[in-house]
């Protein structure tokens, strides 16, 4: 059996991630407590081009039609910002502490309930941490919230990435290698 190479073992993902809501803006704030970790998705739909005598699968003759990205979390924070969160089609007043949902909030979803970015780091083994960050972050999934007994609440939450219709060079996401949690300047 080959040995594992001292790289390989540094580079395992242990424990679990640590996700911040606009990590490096003046509004940051972790998102938490959370249950199970997180889940980062990317996923792309590839359409093979056909062409008349193609024996299957051909290189050079694939196109990536679309990307997307997703990050799925299940919190126990239930405060209003949270739930607010997992329902960004709804008006959210965090004065009064209240959500309300009227026909009004039928149409465009504003531009305010997009989050500059969620970011996840996953620490490894040798070190340091892999930071996922998601831009335009918002979740769009159903909304649910049991009360159970002898149990807790948990908000699921499938926040995704989104492209900028105003910046087309503008990142989806990002993965990258970082020595700890702290913002870049």
């Amino acid at each position: 059996m080959p040995e594992l190479t001292t790289e390989q073992l540094e580079n395992v993902q242990i424990d679990y991630g640590i996700i911040f809501k606009n990590f490096g803006e003046l509004d940051a704030a972790m998102l938490g407590p959370t249950r199970g970790g997180g889940e980062f998705k990317a996923t792309a739909t590839v359409r093979q081009i056909p062409f008349d005598g193609q024996k299957g699968d051909t290189k050079d003759m694939k196109v990536v039609e679309d990307i997307n990205a997703s990050l799925t979390v299940i919190t126990l924070d239930t405060s209003m910002a949270s739930l607010a969160l997992a329902m960004p089609w709804a008006t959210y007043d965090s004065v009064a502490g209240t959500i309300t949902c009227t026909s009004a909030n039928i149409g465009v979803i504003a531009s305010e309930a997009y989050l500059k970015n969620v970011t996840m780091f996953c620490k490894v083994i040798g070190g340091g941490y892999r930071k996922i960050t998601l831009y335009n972050a918002m979740s769009d999934k159903e909304f649910a919230l049991a009360a159970k007994p002898k149990g807790e609440g948990e908000v699921s939450l499938e926040i995704k990435a989104h492209w900028d219709a105003t910046d087309d060079t503008a990142n989806l996401f990002k993965v990258e290698t970082v020595a700890d949690l702290t913002p870049a300047a």
